[in-house]
């Protein structure tokens, strides 16, 4: 083809290589590492793989390409089923990626779906990219997901004439696309470790737990803190600022200290994280941080809301006396300034073990306002 780029079925003695080019391709994008990867290899042994419509892209010897097809259906109100196709994953080798080989992919097979007579294909993606296509808006033909709601990214794209009756319906994507989380991390502990990050581009980051850190997650905590902690840089005073903010020793100390973690996790991945320490007649909310990449998205209030409900006692709150947004975060939570400076030095001293210097650039803030 064009430009030495091949089109081709794939071979089982590839299979491996092509999971692992799929697993680069989506690694992160829409959630903290990837289940394409997985999808593929449970899709090539599903009732509903289409392997006649399933192709690679290669070039100079080089996989570069996947696309894979399976049945379904969409269903109206009567119970009747109405066959179509989906396609997904459809996947690129990043380095590669906006240069036409995801069309040339689609193109290709749509091509072949629509000889073969098939009826239509229904997916789910972006509807500025697919529109190219000749996708369309599934709410044109009636088409809704399967829990009855229209949705921008559930797109439409018309075989045959006579298929525009059959699409007014539910769309259900099938069994083989709900991967289990469980079965996905099992399948990628086979591949080389990858890191993941929490992105808030990811679609699919998900709802989050809270639960106290452990031990193996102490490398991901000291990780957020210090991204975190950058806002500070410039902001506090010079001589307060050190990297890494917090080294591993000063962290593995305040844990040391009786300071317990809770980390907000999605997907397993913690991606915001916040301390609290007992010290009698009150306790203390320490070193709250979220991953910067994850700002904004309401998982810092979580963590305080969590930690403020599970508190009988009177809680305060240290940060530095110029970081605006972070005073401005806890007076939204209902968290009072220490007014008197005299007070706030006492119970900066009484409570925290920092130095003169950094009293002196501190503020408290109290949730009771007997502490103010």
């Amino acid at each position: 083809m064009e430009n030495g780029l091949i089109i081709r079925p794939e071979r089982p003695s590839e299979y491996r290589a092509v999971e692992e080019l799929v697993r680069e391709a989506f690694w992160d994008v829409y959630q903290p590492g990837c289940s394409e990867h997985y999808l593929v290899n449970q899709l090539r042994h599903d009732n509903a793989f289409r392997p006649e419509l399933s192709f690679v892209a290669e070039k100079d010897g080089q996989l570069i390409g996947a696309i894979y097809y399976a049945d379904t259906i969409v269903k109206n109100d009567a119970g009747n089923e109405f066959p179509v196709l989906t396609f997904g994953p459809l996947a690129v080798a990043p380095n590669l990626q906006k240069h036409g080989i995801g069309a040339t992919l689609i193109e290709h097979t749509k091509q072949i779906a629509s000889k073969a007579g098939h009826a239509a294909i229904v997916i789910y993606g972006n509807p500025a990219y697919y529109r190219r296509f000749g996708f369309e808006p599934g709410e044109k033909y009636g088409t809704t997901d399967g829990g009855g709601d229209f949705c921008d990214a559930l797109q439409v794209l018309v075989l045959r004439e006579d298929a525009l009756d059959g699409l007014s319906g539910r769309f259900y994507e099938g069994s083989v696309y709900h991967i289990a989380p469980d079965q996905t991390a099992k399948f990628d502990a086979t591949f080389p470790l990858k890191k993941k990050h929490a992105l808030s581009s990811q679609i699919f980051l998900g709802h989050g737990i809270i639960r106290p850190v452990s031990e193996s997650d102490f490398e991901e905590i000291y990780e957020i803190i210090n991204d975190a902690a950058i806002a500070y840089k410039g902001v506090i005073p010079a001589d307060q600022w050190h990297e890494p903010y917090m080294p591993r020793e000063e962290l593995r100390g305040q844990i040391d200290d009786g300071v317990v973690f809770y980390g907000y996790y999605v997907n397993g991945l913690p991606v915001g994280v916040m301390g609290i320490q007992d010290k009698d007649e009150v306790n203390l909310i320490r070193h709250a941080y979220v991953r910067t990449a994850c700002r904004k998205l309401g998982i810092g209030s979580k963590l305080l809301e969590h930690l403020h409900s599970s508190s009988n006692k009177p809680i305060l709150i240290g940060t530095w006396a110029d970081a605006s947004w972070a005073i401005k975060f806890y007076h939204k939570h209902g968290f009072k300034l220490v007014s008197d400076l005299k007070h706030k030095n006492a119970l900066l001293r009484k409570f925290w073990n920092i130095s003169d210097r950094q009293v002196e650039s501190s503020v408290v803030l109290a949730s009771s306002s007997s502490m103010t």
